[in-house]
């Protein structure tokens, strides 16, 4: 284990006393990246709830020439196009939130970095540093939380049902319909039961974010979209299998994710809906697809991921950005705007924070975010812990097998929560 790794468990546990902090995961995954973990706090100000949200949020980034760290709510959509959300908002987390960190603390491997505002001294430092060294915790906190469903499997595999006769008339080509499992009165570590989760997934875009009460625990392993100079890259999932212990039938199972022409068609048509996305902001023919339906493999499930890419002009605003591919169309379904009133209609439960999306804005304004996807989300206030799963429906979907993979995508919520 490298050092890093028992320096940011303790770093975690740390963080519990401030209101507001952000962190940002890899998990070592990418080596090209020149950190894996970055934990921003003390916050210098912020941006929250905007009534003229893109204009502000745009000032509020050109304003602060620094590292920004945040989160879009997937309700943000009712901003971009002419939508509503009716549905009970049990997770109640805001909208969007971005803040600037007076200390933020970079590791890679075995370098651990601080950078922090001037005013703070470096004695300052040195004594967060050894408080955190200092900290001692049990590695492992034993769960065992008895959550149920907002909506039944039978009721589950009649709405399926229900959008397979969209997909039948041509209403619509693919839908992401999601479920969320809940618990009342929960009190919890929710400080270790990341750390638990975080090393049961080893997702590459996990996160844990907290701003007042709520506090969102992510191991997510999609990219939604990242900025590097002039180059945009999307990474949507699209394609799931569960994983075996058996090494053989693991194996096969890979084979029949590969083969799958449901789980490959499910993939292209997300692919051109984000290339399609992209061609609104992209230089002209710059738009390309580097990767079509890579099969990658985590600790709970094989995934099917696909590379899209293209090349920006340099003054194109983030709002500009946000406003073309938001919310991802990994997780609506297309055309997308119908996709998102369906999903309005069959689904139960408010999505909030959940198919929105966590990252980073550096001083260079490149930035990475993440699709918020496999997490739990929790309020201090309230005690209530939740957590929601989806897949894509298409007219050759299964409803059974359906459910039984949104149970696989959850896996590891479920081992550490019970």
């Amino acid at each position: 284990m490298p050092c890093g790794v028992k320096f940011k468990n303790k770093l975690i546990h740390y963080l519990s006393q401030y209101d507001c902090f952000c962190v940002l995961d890899s998990n070592f995954e990418d080596e090209k990246e020149k950190f894996s973990f970055l934990a921003a706090f003390k916050q210098s100000n912020e941006l929250i709830n905007s009534h003229n949200l893109f204009t502000d949020l745009d000032s509020y980034i050109n304003n602060n020439l620094d590292w920004i760290f945040g989160f879009l709510s997937y309700d943000i959509k009712n901003k971009i196009e002419n939508l509503s959300s009716n549905n009970s908002d049990y997770q109640k987390f805001p909208l969007l939130h971005f803040f600037v960190p007076e200390i933020l603390i970079k590791i890679n491997s075995n370098d651990i970095e601080f950078l922090y505002n001037n005013h703070i001294l470096n004695s300052e430092i040195e004594k967060i540093f050894n408080k955190i060294c200092s900290l001692n915790f049990k590695n492992t906190t034993r769960h065992s939380i008895k959550f149920q469903s907002r909506v039944s499997k039978e009721q589950y595999i009649s709405n399926i049902e229900s959008i397979k006769q969209h997909l039948q008339l041509g209403d619509i080509y693919e839908l992401n319909y999601c479920q969320e499992f809940y618990a009342n009165n929960i009190k919890i570590n929710p400080y270790q039961l990341f750390i638990d989760l975080n090393n049961q997934s080893k997702a590459p875009y996990s996160g844990l974010y907290k701003i007042n009460n709520h506090l969102c625990l992510c191991a997510s392993p999609e990219r939604f979209i990242k900025k590097s100079n002039n180059k945009l890259i999307s990474q949507p999932i699209k394609g799931t299998i569960k994983r075996l212990n058996n090494k053989k039938l693991d194996l096969k199972n890979k084979d029949i994710l590969l083969n799958s022409s449901k789980d490959f068609s499910e993939n292209i048509m997300i692919v051109d809906l984000v290339r399609n996305d992209l061609s609104r902001i992209a230089i002209p023919l710059s738009v390309k697809v580097d990767e079509l339906a890579g099969l990658y493999t985590y600790q709970d499930v094989h995934h099917l991921i696909s590379t899209i890419s293209c090349e920006i002009k340099s003054e194109t605003l983030f709002s500009d950005i946000i406003k073309s591919l938001f919310p991802m169309g990994s997780m609506t379904g297309a055309p997308k705007v119908r996709a998102m009133e369906l999903i309005e209609k069959y689904e139960n439960t408010r999505r909030g924070i959940y198919s929105g999306s966590i990252g980073y804005i550096d001083p260079q304004k490149n930035f990475d975010f993440n699709v918020v996807i496999r997490s739990i989300f929790y309020n201090f206030q309230t005690n209530y812990l939740s957590f929601m799963v989806g897949g894509a429906i298409t007219i050759e979907s299964d409803p059974e097998a359906e459910y039984e993979e949104c149970l696989s995508k959850v896996q590891s919520i479920i081992n550490v929560l019970s």
